[in-house]
């Protein structure tokens, strides 16, 4: 009787098993990456903060840079605008479209921005919040306390909230007043 019940169990078990197959089957999975996330090619890469522009406040926001980025790729991810996800939270930018990097380099502590003609192409308000998100994104960075402005090679007066025009490189503490830290996105 035990022989004939350990038949069964033994029976049972090898019907309800996984069936062999004469080797590996590939089985498909679609999936694809959300538009808004790249690949990594497996480059280490840091959060580094950047200022963006909601109605008229400035709002922290962090990328994930290569860990090698410099002032100019830091630069470069802020002229690329907002990010997909960005625009969705009403994030934009104030600096101009036509804005182009011609250079930067850092004196010390204080970071030069060389920008083209088109960021002079915006004025008032605009112009002051364009200033206040290269000042506040350069001087979040280690090392950077202060930033001086250059277009087309030449030093150019950049506005300050009081209303001043300073040629001289400036500090993100006067700005600090325009932002709005109640949502921090990104």
């Amino acid at each position: 009787m035990r022989r004939l019940l350990l038949a069964g169990i033994a029976g049972l078990v090898v019907a309800c098993g996984v069936p062999l197959d004469a080797g590996p089957v590939p089985i498909e999975i679609e999936y694809e990456l959300p538009e808004d996330v790249a690949a990594s090619d497996g480059e280490d890469l840091v959060a580094m903060l950047m200022f963006l522009v909601r109605t008229d406040r400035l709002v922290p926001v962090t990328r994930d840079l290569p860990a090698t980025a410099d002032l100019h790729g830091v630069i470069d991810s802020l002229l690329d605008g907002p990010t997909v996800p960005e625009e969705r939270s009403q994030l934009r930018t104030a600096i101009p479209p036509a804005t182009m990097l011609l250079g930067v380099e850092s004196d010390g502590s204080v970071a030069i921005v060389d920008l083209s003609a088109g960021f002079t192409s915006v004025g008032g308000e605009e112009e002051l919040l364009a200033v206040a998100q290269f000042v506040l994104t350069l001087t979040s960075l280690p090392g950077i306390d202060s930033v001086g402005f250059r277009v087309e090679g030449r030093p150019t007066n950049v506005p300050l909230p009081s209303g001043a025009l300073s040629e001289a490189p400036v500090t993100a503490e006067p700005y600090l007043n325009l932002l709005d830290l109640g949502d921090e996105s990104g």
